[in-house]
């Protein structure tokens, strides 16, 4: 029996160390191995004769700590997995779905959801195992998630609405939920938000005292309560509802003809390009298409305003400023400079200018999106590569980042072990050439974003301004930009940023004669918020 157990020992031993992160790999062979079924194969054969080869598996447990946690907990995911046809191909949605109605046959609201759960974190494991042999293209992988996110939103509407509609009657309305972000573009990550639109087909009353508006919004609640119930894995789905019309002040669900006023006489330039990714996930597909129908003039114009790659700057302006902040600038693949978020806005501003003209562009997915422009010629095909490139370049290194805890971050680990592991996964010699690697690629998505949006992000906004009179410049930064936008504001009109730029230096100059500048600017910015009506006070 020792003997047995020492040959164990080396053979998980010998394997660990061919790996980038021998420890991680060293103590999931041996959970494994403690927890492997008795009836089925040998491990050792198993991991050896693995259909996408043994280096694969390994890595999948060097990369990702939740896969191999998973793995241990239900050893059967890998017997699963070592199937060729399982891992070594992509799943469609029809097979996805047929797979999860195959493990709930006793009903998916029995042990909150447990069988899908069960389903998504085997579908996940499975996603990150082809991801990390090379196995899949990144198109693949992001549809794959984006399937999986779907169906679950699928089945816990149903279930909610079934619920409701059996407690209340059923109303004469129809309902949909649209996905905006990556879900709406098929382009979803390993930990992403969702972000979701709730919207129903018309306004009436149930019963007597009961709005046919209440009964979606209770709807809409009972769907978020599901998604945010406490289990011990986390969340069945992250989802985000703050792009709503009026964000956190306003209703889960509106009807459509609610949406299109409010979109009609309130919507801003930031609203218009998160609905080029709106797309139906859920519900009725009638509805969903009204929706898009009715506000198609909203979200493609004819004509672009005139300040529209003003506002975008300044987005993103206040992107790096409020949210990354400066050392984290070059680092944070999403949100930094030169990140995803200026390859998706360099896209989506093109997208909104040409539009209304080119249906064609009228695309969600950002690499289709990018392969419209070049049909077209709107960007130069050198740059269109650029940006594809790029794209694929930083989605990758996103993937890997979250794929070992599935925690939702963009930021490249300033700790030296961590980013070797890092790179070393991404198939990278050393450190050093993935951040020359990480550097070119941003660089270069930086230059685009500055030809094509603007030279200098936010040069409009207070960015622009000569803030050197404040003895806490960051603090009278913000302190400007809430002046224009109001705290936690999402909705920003045109005449507002109009006389909001032309009070800003005269406010300048007098703050300039007071004793404690910074302290007047904040009285005054308590004194604006106060009064309220910032356009006729302006």
């Amino acid at each position: 029996m020792l003997r047995r157990m020492d040959s164990v020992d080396r053979w998980i031993e010998q394997k660990a160390v061919t790996t980038f992160h021998p420890a991680q790999v060293e103590a999931s062979l041996r959970s494994l191995h403690d927890a492997w079924p008795a009836e089925a194969p040998p491990l050792a054969r198993m991991i050896e004769q693995f259909p996408l080869g043994e280096a694969a598996l390994l890595h999948l447990f060097a990369a990702s700590s939740i896969c191999a946690a998973r793995s241990v907990r239900d050893p059967t995911i890998l017997l699963w997995l070592a199937e060729p046809k399982i891992c070594g191909s992509q799943r469609g949605y029809a097979e996805m779905s047929e797979a999860l109605h195959a493990m709930s046959r006793n009903g998916l609201a029995a042990n909150h959801f447990r069988a899908l759960r069960q389903w998504k974190a085997r579908e996940m494991v499975r996603i990150a195992l082809r991801e990390v042999a090379n196995a899949a293209a990144l198109e693949e992988t992001t549809a794959e998630l984006s399937q999986l996110a779907e169906i679950c939103i699928r089945c816990v509407y149903e279930h909610c609405n079934a619920k409701l509609r059996r407690r209340h009657g059923s109303p004469q309305a129809e309902f949909a939920i649209l996905a905006l972000g990556k879900l709406g573009g098929r382009e979803l990550n390993h930990s992403s938000d969702v972000d979701l639109l709730f919207v129903y087909s018309a306004d009436g009353e149930l019963v007597p005292g009961r709005s046919y508006h209440e009964f979606f919004n209770e709807l809409a609640e009972q769907i978020l309560e599901t998604f945010s119930r406490p289990h011990p894995e986390g969340p069945l789905l992250r989802v985000d509802v703050r792009l709503r019309p009026e964000g956190p002040a306003g209703p889960l669900a509106r009807s459509v003809d609610s949406m299109e006023h409010y979109y009609g006489g309130f919507g801003e330039t930031w609203e218009r390009l998160a609905l080029i990714k709106a797309r139906h996930v859920a519900g009725s597909r009638e509805v969903g298409y009204d929706f898009l129908r009715q506000l198609q003039t909203f979200i493609y114009p004819k004509s672009a305003t005139p300040d529209l790659l003003e506002e975008i700057a300044g987005i993103k302006h206040r992107i790096e400023r409020d949210v990354v902040g400066e050392r984290k600038l070059g680092r944070n693949v999403k949100l930094g400079r030169g990140g995803i978020r200026e390859i998706e806005f360099i896209v989506q501003t093109l997208q909104f200018v040409h539009g209304a003209r080119h249906t064609f562009l009228q695309e969600p997915n950002t690499l289709k999106a990018l392969r419209a422009l070049a049909q077209l010629e709107l960007l130069p095909r050198s740059e269109i590569f650029d940006l594809d490139r790029a794209y694929r370049f930083l989605r990758r290194v996103e993937h890997r980042l979250q794929i070992e805890a599935e925690e939702q971050t963009h930021t490249i680990p300033a700790d030296p072990e961590r980013l070797r592991r890092l790179a070393r996964s991404l198939e990278f010699e050393s450190a050093d050439k993935f951040q020359t690697a990480l550097e070119r690629e941003m660089t270069a998505v930086r230059c685009l974003f500055r030809k094509v949006i603007a030279e200098a992000p936010g040069s409009q906004e207070t960015g622009a301004l000569n803030l050197d009179i404040f003895s806490e410049r960051a603090a009278a930064e913000r302190a400007m930009a809430d002046l224009m936008h109001g705290a936690g504001a999402a909705h920003t009109s045109k005449r507002r940023r109009q006389s909001a730029r032309r009070l800003q230096p005269v406010l300048l100059g007098q703050l300039a004669k007071t004793a404690d500048r910074d302290a007047a600017l904040t009285k005054f910015v308590r004194f604006v918020e106060a009064h309220g009506m910032r356009s006729l006070l302006f």
